[in-house]
Formats: C-alpha cells, structure tokens, sequence
C-alpha cells in the first residue's frame, strides 16, 4: 500500500522515502526564509531605505556588507552634491536629481537580488536591522551638523551686517 511521501510497513507504520520508519528519520534543516524570498526582500528594503537616503540595507541584507557601506556613502555624496548644485544651476541639477534619486535605489534593489539570487543566500534581519539603523542615526547627524553649519554662516553674516551697520 503506498502513501505520500513513502510506503507504509505490514504494521500501518509510514516509511521515509529511504524505507526507514517515520519516528527515526532525521529532520531536515528549516530554513525561515528561501531564497527567491531573500531576493524580494532585499528589494524593497533597498529600494524603500535609499529614497529615504540610506542606500545600501538591501545589500547588507542580502550578505554584501562592504558593498552596502560603499552604496551609503556613494548615495550620500551623490544626493548632497545635487542638492548643493540646484540653486547654482538654477534648479536644473533638481530636474535630474529626482530621476535619481527614484531610480537609483531601485536598480540597487535588483541588483542585490540578483545577487542574493546567484548566491543562493538567505538574508539576515539581523544585519539589515543594524544597518538601517545606524544609517538612520548617519543621515540624522548629517541633517544636524548641516544645519549647524547653515545657522552659523547666517549668524556669522548678520552679526557682520549688524557690527557694518552700527559704524
């Protein structure tokens, strides 16, 4: 008599497909997440943490942690160098930036997973967790320390205005 998975024994106990009985078999090792999975995953974290500036979760997710580093860096270099042309090219570098900066992150997305597909790995929330969140503090030190440097320009510039003015 045969059943799913493999054959029953003259008892009614179900056999492996090896003809071992159900009890002694080894369990497979359980993956929480395959790989196809992976990849997806590693997607749209890349793709939703790199509009919001932090390029590079998605490539730590999927096992490519230098790589992540270098994409944050590199995205943070490319979007404030944007940023500070705008108003010099008279918001021409602003009509470009915004292509980028929605497509950049996407073509980084598929490119981790392609790679976590090639490589057959699975992803770590360990790692993206750590990343995202120190990219977040990053991007917020960044956001202060530029405000601190715009404040004290103006502040630098009215008190000069203001000393020129008291002559």
């Amino acid at each position: 008599m045969e059943q799913l998975g493999g054959s029953t024994a003259s008892g009614g106990e179900s056999l492996g497909p090896e003809g071992q009985s159900g009890q002694s078999a080894l369990p497979l090792p359980r993956r929480d997440v395959d790989v196809e999975t992976t990849g997806w995953i590693a997607l749209i974290l890349e793709t939703i943490f790199g509009w919001f500036g932090i390029l590079g979760v998605g490539q730590a997710y999927a096992g490519r942690l230098g790589v992540g580093i270098g994409l944050f860096l590199g995205w943070l270099l490319v979007l404030g160098a944007l940023g500070a042309l705008a108003p010099v090219t008279f918001g021409v570098a602003a009509c470009v930036a915004t292509p980028v900066w929605l497509s950049g992150p996407f073509v980084s997305g598929l490119l981790a997973r392609r790679y976590a597909l090639a490589a057959q790995q699975t992803g770590s929330w360990g790692r993206a967790l750590a990343f995202g969140g120190i990219g977040c503090l990053g991007v917020i030190l960044l956001i202060c320390v530029g405000a601190s440097l715009v404040l004290a320009f103006f502040g630098s510039i009215a008190a000069l205005l203001n000393t020129v003015g008291q002559q």
